[in-house]
This record gives structure tokens, sequence and C-alpha cells, in this order.
């Protein structure tokens, strides 16, 4: 057992400075990550003038990052919503649409 627990920090601290590292940490070189510099280049791609859904944005994406839509949608608001590349249309994430204030009846602030 202490051979199996030998392991799993030895890989468990890889995986871990891997995640951190390559895919947490924005670079220095442009402030972006990885996913945002994947949504960047299909965008790049997509663009003929015209407004696209969210939910295409997300699919084309996933051809480049494999590690799930959420992360891409996620990524995607956050980019919008700091007015950096991209022109919004609609609520587009925003955080007041999604609260529910603390003083009404029957109601409890979730998020």
């Amino acid at each position: 057992m202490a051979y199996a627990d030998t392991l799993f920090d030895d890989y468990y601290l890889k995986y871990a400075s891997y995640f951190i590292k390559d895919r947490a940490i924005p670079e220095i070189n442009d402030g972006l990550k990885p996913v945002q510099r994947r949504i960047l280049q299909t965008l790049f791609e997509l663009d003929d003038g015209k407004y696209h859904k969210v939910a295409n944005v997300v699919g084309q994406t996933m051809r480049f990052h494999p590690h799930g839509d959420q992360s891409i949608f996620g990524s995607l608001v956050n980019l919008a919503n700091k007015d950096l590349f991209i022109d919004k249309q609609g609520n587009y994430g925003s955080i007041a649409v999604y609260r529910v204030p603390i003083d009404a009846p029957g109601q409890r602030d979730t998020a």
C-alpha cells in the first residue's frame, strides 16, 4: 500500500503542477489562458461580419479544446464581460440577472 501512496503522491503532484502551470495561470505575454486563446482562434475563423450564437462558438471551439463545453462557455462569458475582443448582445451571463435579493420572501441567494 505504501507503494500505491508513493505513486499517487508523485503522479498527483505532476498533474497538479501541469494543470496550474499550463491551464490555470494566464500567459505572461498576452494575459490569456489557453482556452481563451482557442476561443479567439475560433472567432477569427468564424468572422464573417455577423453575430454568432454562443452555443455555435462553443461547439466550434471544442475542436481545439477537448476539456468540455462548460469551461469554454465560462471563459467566453468572462472574455465578453471584460469587453475584450467580443461585441456582445443580450445579458451574456450577467451576474445581476441570476441573483435573488436576500430579503425576498421564501427566496435564498444561492449564487
